[in-house]
């Protein structure tokens, strides 16, 4: 868990997150589109960290923002997401 956040660790988060593309729209959308996701999952940081229950958070984090109809990536996408996400904030 990362009790303090900074303006770095949410360019972390934004960089990992947007070159993932969760939903393939980054290249016809603002900057930042991802925003809201993004600090729910730096929230969500503050909570665990566990690569598991982070990777399930960010699952259903973007399943809520976007729907079944537009989120097709698997909860394993996810862990790895979640994995590099903790593996860059902890460098």
């Amino acid at each position: 868990m990362l009790e303090i956040y900074t303006e770095n660790h949410m360019k972390i988060i934004k960089n990992i997150v947007d070159d993932w593309d969760p939903i393939d729209i980054l290249a016809f959308s603002p900057n930042d589109e991802y925003h809201s996701e993004i600090s729910e999952i730096e929230q969500l940081l503050c909570t665990t960290n566990n690569v598991l229950e982070l990777g399930d958070g960010i699952y259903h984090i973007f399943l809520r923002s976007f729907g079944e109809d537009m989120f097709h990536k698997s909860k394993s996408d996810c862990i790895i997401i979640a994995r590099a996400i903790m593996e860059a904030l902890l460098q």
